[in-house]
């Protein structure tokens, strides 16, 4: 060990050096990680009501309808087949959502060929009543973001900064620096006098300096939790495959969840079976819930995959009980359910509601919605914390 390593040693082992040292550390975090957090948080907040949002924004497209689950629907067959009239050229269909109750809508996504998953997606929206097309619009451009609906615009702004995955790659890292910055910030915090009530208050009538640091310190010691909470979801949201493996060192991961490469059986020229059949045989399979999703057979040898959500699912936007369903036979190839699951799965099932707040429902979101807006609020005061101290140590002349 030479003189130089030894000497750091020695120094950082003196409180006063070692405040310094995190000190440092926080601030430079904060300064470029807590600007990426700012931008995610905000985002992050209107994205806690994006169907909403975006139903608000597009009243025309996405106004209620006259169906109601009493009158009954169009058979899936028939909106798909409505859909194809005005479908983008060279476009295929692929997924289909539900209505979500009384005044819903079905919308049909579509995707045009391309390379890889360069390619664009458009959704069509379809009365269930009378099977009328409401309308299309592009919702995911493979080259423009602009010309996306703002709340998918707002989506990819959130998880990738419009930068594509190696913006993704950037956010999630940008996640982990904050741990970093999260754990310096508690042990900047913790009182070195024993005076724990002060630290937890912010000081009636305090200087503005002072009044600056309370508000930053307490802030964060009141959200610590949430926002741990958050950023580790959000880094599993980027990292999914790497927190898989992790998780799956202590509990089995993936062997309750459907193949990626799941088969229809060959045709021997039989012709498929309408979806309507699929989703018949699912509702025997699964007989309560609500059917929310269904995916289409991709080419000849490929499988519905029907997305019927159990009541007791915490999972709220999205369906995680699937059942792959044969597009030749009916048969139900396999099926996922979240009754199922190992603890490793369940830890990880929750890891999107929790970061959407939906998995405590409209009460759930709307805290999230103000959760964001505590990273502006820390980058704010850091950053006029950190303008002050500088203020301060010029000379005055």
């Amino acid at each position: 060990m030479n003189k130089d390593s030894v000497e750091f040693r020695e120094a950082v082992r003196h409180p006063a050096i070692a405040r310094r040292l995190w000190l440092s550390i926080h601030l430079y975090i904060g300064l470029v990680a807590g600007g990426v957090f700012v931008v995610v948080g905000l985002s992050g907040s209107l994205l806690a009501f994006r169907v909403e949002i975006d139903e608000w924004l597009n009243r025309d497209l996405l106004a209620p309808t006259r169906y109601t689950p009493e009158s009954g629907r169009a058979s899936v067959d028939r909106i798909v087949e409505a859909s194809r009239a005005v479908a983008p050229p060279g476009a295929t269909p692929f997924f289909v959502h539900f209505p979500k109750g009384a005044g819903g809508y079905f919308d049909v996504i579509y995707g045009t060929h391309g390379e890889g998953a360069h390619q664009n997606i458009y959704q069509i929206v379809i009365d269930p009543s009378d099977v009328h097309v409401i309308g299309r619009r592009l919702i995911i451009s493979h080259d423009n973001h602009f010309a996306e609906p703002f709340t998918l615009f707002l989506m990819h702004l959130h998880y990738t900064l419009l930068l594509g995955e190696a913006g993704a790659t950037f956010v999630g890292f940008v996640g982990m620096f904050l741990f970093v910055s999260l754990a310096t910030g508690v042990y900047l915090w913790l009182p070195r006098n024993g005076k724990w009530r002060q630290a937890f208050a912010i000081k009636r009538g305090a200087s503005a300096e002072r009044l600056t640091l309370d508000l930053h310190k307490t802030t964060g010691v009141y959200a610590l939790g949430v926002l741990l909470v958050v950023i580790f979801t959000g880094v599993y949201l980027i990292f999914g495959s790497q927190v898989q493996a992790f998780v799956g060192v202590f509990s089995p991961v993936g062997a309750h969840h459907l193949a990626d490469r799941l088969k229809s059986s060959p045709s021997f020229g039989r012709s498929p079976i309408d979806s309507e059949a699929a989703i018949t045989a699912v509702d025997r399979l699964f007989p309560d819930g609500r059917l929310m999703s269904l995916a289409l057979p991709h080419g000849e040898d490929g499988v519905y995959v029907v997305g019927k959500r159990s009541d007791d699912e915490v999972n709220r936007s999205e369906p995680k009980r699937l059942a792959a369903v044969d597009q030749y036979n009916g048969e139900i190839l396999q099926i996922q359910n979240p009754r199922d699951y190992s603890t490793g799965e369940t830890f990880l099932e929750w890891q999107f509601p929790l970061h959407t707040g939906e998995a405590f429902g409209d009460l759930g979101r709307a805290f999230i919605a103000l959760m964001g807006l505590v990273p502006a609020l820390l980058y704010a005061t850091g950053v006029l914390r950190w303008r002050q101290k500088r203020r301060a140590r010029r000379p005055p002349f």
